[in-house]
């Protein structure tokens, strides 16, 4: 399909590290079209990708394209939480879980002390990440999509791009900070 002209390039779907290695493997001995791409869920919050898949890419010179970037727009405006349904909700799921609710909350303040919002920050942070090459977002108006595209033209300093990596879903040590949960 390639060489027909139908499909200009390859790219994998939620795949992980070994399986997009793997597809690599298979492509170069069969001498196929590799994989140039692997979407999957990335953002502040959910950074699953950083355990293995986004070694693997950068190794292999592959881009990762991350989808749901502001986390069910949690990472946009902590005005999502006042939605009767947020989250996983929508799908039957809970809600945001507290330790996400803290963390956007911090993003939503480093944002602000920053002159910047929220979506900004979220989106440049990760188009700041290696081996990222765009993201895809999700705007629900023009309007949106046009504050969304702004991220583009942002250039976080290593220091900010330095406290915002430091916010992990996995260690929130921020949580203790007074105002911000249980001490």
């Amino acid at each position: 399909m390639i060489r027909q002209g139908k499909i200009r390039a390859v790219g994998l779907s939620n795949h992980p590290a070994w399986q997009l290695t793997h597809a690599l493997w298979i492509a170069d001995d069969r001498r196929l079209h590799a994989p140039v791409v692997a979407e999957v869920k990335y953002n502040l919050i959910d950074r699953a990708a950083e355990r293995e898949l986004a070694a693997a890419c950068t190794q292999f010179g592959v881009s990762i394209v991350p989808y749901a970037p502001l986390h069910g727009g949690l990472l946009a405006d902590l005005a999502v939480l006042d939605r009767p349904i947020s989250g996983d909700q929508r799908f039957g799921q809970p809600g945001f879980p507290d330790h996400e609710i803290a963390i956007a909350r911090e993003v939503d303040r480093l944002s602000h002390s920053w002159g910047l919002h929220p979506y900004q920050v979220s989106l440049a942070w990760l188009l700041a990440r290696p081996a990222v090459a765009s993201v895809i977002i999700g705007p629900e108006s023009a309007d949106e999509l046009r504050a969304n595209a702004t991220a583009a033209d942002i250039d976080l300093s290593p220091e900010q791009l330095t406290a915002l990596t430091a916010l992990s879903a996995q260690e929130p040590a921020f949580l203790h900070r007074a105002g911000n949960g249980p001490a």
